[in-house]
């Protein structure tokens, strides 16, 4: 699942030491004032690189400055909680990553396996990812503790893509009548079978 020998260059799906980190927070403005935000909620956790690899790059700029090819990237806390119990369906499920099951379910977890540096089996819940300062990894030092190989690369990028794709049952309907395609009417109805 793993590369033995990683290269230092972070890349999507890498799983990066305990950092501190901060939620994202807003503001809500009401009729000209500003309502303030309570303390930021600091969080401690491994954390799981989402954002394509070729978001993460720095390049110089005009004078010469290192700058990030975005300003922020996506990632999400590693849980060391399995959302399901060993020996179920949904946990067989979850640990073949949408590999031997056509229907990708459950589609919200990327399941990582047991590891000496972590210790335990892990996932990366999509629900929880969260915008952070590209600039925050590389101030900080931040050490790349694990890297994907790239079939499990892929395979978390097709989780992401099936996650982001999902149809919500009430524009099914409208879905279906603006593209006929006989392969999603097959993909919405194997879901609706196991729900």
């Amino acid at each position: 699942m793993f590369v033995e020998n990683k290269s230092d260059i972070l890349k999507q799906g890498d799983i990066v030491q305990k950092t501190y980190y901060v939620q994202a927070n807003f503001l809500r403005l009401k009729e000209n004032q500003i309502t303030v935000p309570q303390s930021p909620k600091i969080s401690y956790s491994y954390l799981v690189i989402l954002s394509h690899c070729c978001e993460l790059q720095w390049y110089p700029d005009d004078k010469g400055k290192l700058r990030p090819r975005r300003p922020q990237v996506l990632v999400a806390p590693l849980s060391l909680k399995m959302p399901f119990k060993q020996g179920t369906e949904e946990y067989q499920k979850l640990i073949e990553n949408g590999e031997n099951t056509p229907d990708n379910d459950p589609v919200q977890y990327f399941y990582f396996e047991d590891n000496p540096v972590i210790g335990s089996e892990s996932v990366v819940d999509f629900s929880t990812m969260m915008p952070i300062k590209s600039s925050l990894l590389r101030e900080i030092g931040t050490e790349k503790l694990l890297e994907l190989d790239v079939k499990r690369r892929h395979l978390l990028r097709m989780r992401l893509r099936d996650y982001f794709s999902r149809i919500p049952e009430e524009e099914w309907d409208e879905i279906q009548r603006l593209f006929p395609d006989e392969k999603l009417s097959n993909q919405f109805e194997i879901h609706q079978e196991q729900e």
